[in-house]
């Protein structure tokens, strides 16, 4: 009995393991792909290839693109709805143009890349 119940905690012990990989190596490919239309739908050639704000044409924008790792920036929410939600709509008054015509899934893909830029020593304000 005592095999039995050894087998069972293992193949648990590794079960749940296994289900945190996996969470994990989602999450690294949602970023990926966000990644990959990031760059696909003209996002660095403002925000540049890291999010910083530096794209080519950056600083010929006013205002400035924003630099996604500055959690304080975002004047709409900085989670994953809200940034696909400002994607979607633009920003009044900036360069950044409406994007109506991504489909919500990718608009999900896009701000989990963008939402994954945030720099965890920035201000904690302006939550979504």
């Amino acid at each position: 009995m005592g095999i039995v119940l050894s087998v069972l905690v293992a193949v648990f012990v590794t079960g749940c393991g296994a289900d945190g990989e996996s969470d994990k190596n989602k999450a690294n490919d949602e970023s990926a792909s966000g990644k990959a239309l990031f760059i696909r739908n003209g996002c660095a050639v403002c925000h540049g290839n890291a999010g910083r704000g530096d794209g080519p044409v950056a600083s010929s924008l006013k205002p400035p693109p924003r630099d996604f790792r500055d959690r304080a920036s975002y004047k709409k929410g900085r989670g994953v709805e809200a940034i696909s939600e400002t994607i979607k709509l633009g920003v009044p008054k900036s360069a950044m143009p409406a994007y109506p015509h991504i489909v919500p899934a990718d608009r999900r893909l896009l701000a989990l890349f963008i939402e994954s830029l945030q720099s965890e020593n920035s201000s904690d304000d302006n939550e979504e």
